[in-house]
């Protein structure tokens, strides 16, 4: 292989430019010398001079009007160009080719990490690195390569192993929590009916209060009009029996005195103690109800809600 890629290279050699060092591509010869070059690259060249001119080879003058085409010479030069590009295709397909030496490249350089000719092993720039066939070198880092495989798919095996348990673990707290929220709901609702009962039935308790104020009020001021109106016929009796002359005044005047001297008036009792009873628990429902507002506030700013407080032993009278 070795042989076969020198042969290429020296053929690749021979159907070169002396101009532009590449392969010909139009080639012509001088007639005076021999010598051929690109039609392009001579002509650059050569530039505006005179119909005589210097090879740029050799040296030697020739006429600018004694240039051939060299059709031969142009084919060989396709066909070594094609030769080349196949070798150095293969050489790439099996590791590449050295850009020194455009041979292919078969030894790797551990030191450098590199892939070099066997020339470049014998050179100054890999003296004393460690140097394997690529083969070798392959199997190797293939080895290195396989056994992180296996700890990269372990830690992937790892983090989707954890992936479905979190994801496990999201639909179980997901679900309590819904069924927590379905709970919360319901005992709001039974909440909002209870509490709307209770107000009912205070408001109606209390109307009913309200009622029986007004009625023993209105009892109470009838006996108060009733002992007024009493007192205010005797006060009138009396004033006109002092203003009466002796005769008239003496006259029945025991039995005016007697109904003077009746038993003190006392004030009746307007509202038993049952009643005022009654007003005072009512008083004490309405700080239990700020009581219990003020913990449902304190609650949206706590984790767990605060179970709000008892309340009072006589909240209402059925």
């Amino acid at each position: 292989m070795a042989a076969a890629g020198s042969a290429v290279q020296d053929l690749c050699e021979e159907v070169s430019c002396p101009i532009c060092l590449d392969h010909f591509r139009d080639p012509v010869t001088v007639a005076e010398c021999g010598h051929n070059f690109c039609r392009a690259c001579l002509s650059k060249y050569l530039g505006e001079k005179d119909t005589e001119a210097s090879c740029p080879e050799c040296r030697g003058t020739f006429q600018k009007g004694n240039l051939r085409p060299n059709r031969q010479l142009a084919k060989i030069a396709e066909i070594a160009k094609k030769c080349r590009d196949e070798e150095v295709k293969r050489a790439e397909e099996k590791g590449g080719v050295c850009e020194r030496h455009q041979e292919p490249l078969k030894l790797f350089c551990k030191d450098h990490e590199t892939l070099i000719f066997v020339v470049c092993d014998r050179s100054k720039e890999h003296e004393h690195h460690k140097v394997v066939p690529l083969e070798e070198a392959s199997r190797e880092y293939k080895d290195l390569i396989r056994r992180r495989l296996e700890i990269l798919r372990e830690e992937r095996e790892r983090i989707l192993a954890y992936k479905a348990e979190t994801e496990k673990k999201n639909k179980e707290l997901l679900k309590q929590t819904r069924a927590e929220r379905k709970k919360t709901v319901s005992q709001f609702r039974e909440l909002h009916q209870f509490l709307e009962e209770q107000e009912e039935l205070l408001l109606a308790q209390l109307e009913e209060v309200e009622k029986e104020i007004a009625r023993r009020t209105d009892v109470h001021q009838a006996k108060l009009s009733e002992e007024l109106s009493s007192l205010e016929s005797l006060i009138q009796e009396m004033e006109k029996k002092c203003q009466q002359p002796v005769g008239e005044l003496l006259q029945d005047v025991r039995s005016t005195l007697r109904r003077s001297e009746k038993e003190i008036f006392e004030n009746p009792v307007a509202f038993p103690p049952e009643l005022k009873e009654k007003i005072w628990d009512f008083h004490e429902i309405n700080p239990f109800l700020e009581g219990v507002m003020k913990q449902f506030k304190e609650m949206e700013g706590n984790e767990q809600p605060v179970p709000p407080a008892q309340p009072p032993s006589q909240t209402c009278h059925q």
